[in-house]
């Protein structure tokens, strides 16, 4: 019976080891559809904004996932904010920018932005 070999060169960290403080978990769709839609530039302009504005990789700031398909597909890219249960819509990098500023740095929903009354 062979026995598995144990890979000692894989270095483990603390850091991958807990889910790390955050205020705000922010999710942006980069399925089929959301990418056809631009998500992936749009996954990058949230990241750089983000970045600006020192809430990503912070104490208590935004960890931001991207995910595959969130539904529904034809509002999207979908951009969903938790604990704020809000979904949103985004196509362009000024509604990325508007989101950023008004809701996770200013801490207000961006109405028109939503596709998904919040609950």
């Amino acid at each position: 019976m062979n026995k598995p070999v144990q890979n000692d060169t894989v270095e483990t960290h603390p850091d991958w080891s807990h889910v790390p403080d955050h205020a705000r978990h922010v999710f942006l769709c980069t399925g089929p559809r959301c990418t056809q839609r631009g998500a992936l530039q749009l996954w990058k302009a949230l990241r750089r904004q983000l970045l600006e504005h020192a809430c990503i990789e912070t104490p208590r700031g935004v960890l931001l996932t991207r995910t595959h398909c969130q539904f529904p597909c034809n509002l999207g890219p979908i951009v969903t904010v938790y604990p704020d249960t809000c979904w949103y819509g985004v196509r362009t990098k000024a509604d990325v920018q508007r989101l950023v500023d008004v809701h996770l740095v200013g801490g207000e929903v961006v109405d028109d932005l939503l596709i998904k009354a919040r609950s």
